[in-house]
């Protein structure tokens, strides 16, 4: 039993890592910086092209630091940051962008993808 769990505890860290380097590598060489400043821009977002470098450079630094399990118990706080952003942003702007309103799925999956982060944290600072 105690393999399995360590099996399961190594994936969840090597996909948390993930998901936030590939976005962030995406953001920065497909969609380009100048996209997701259009986006914060659409948003309101204050001075969104010093938002939009911190979004890119944030999701992989951070994402390269979980991957290397530097410090999980802090640097999993910025990830859940931004995906708690990201949830409340989809339940602000959902009603004008979705004709039935929020996209609740969304909203949840990052929700859940947050607690993630938080229970990786704190079962780093417990080793």
């Amino acid at each position: 039993m105690g393999e399995t769990k360590e099996i399961a505890h190594t994936t969840n860290w090597i996909l948390l890592g993930l998901l936030m380097l590939i976005p962030g590598l995406i953001k920065l060489f497909l969609m380009g910086p100048a996209a997701i400043t259009q986006m914060l821009t659409g948003l309101g977002v204050p001075a969104p092209q010093f938002f939009a470098w911190v979004l890119i450079l944030s999701e992989i630094v951070f994402g390269v630091l979980i991957l290397a399990k530097w410090k999980l118990e802090y640097t999993t706080w910025v990830p859940i940051i931004i995906l708690l952003v990201a949830a409340f942003t989809f339940y602000w702007y959902g009603p004008g962008k979705w004709p039935s309103g929020p996209n609740w799925v969304q909203i949840l999956a990052h929700i859940t993808l947050a607690s993630n982060y938080w229970l990786l944290g704190a079962s780093a600072k417990s080793k």
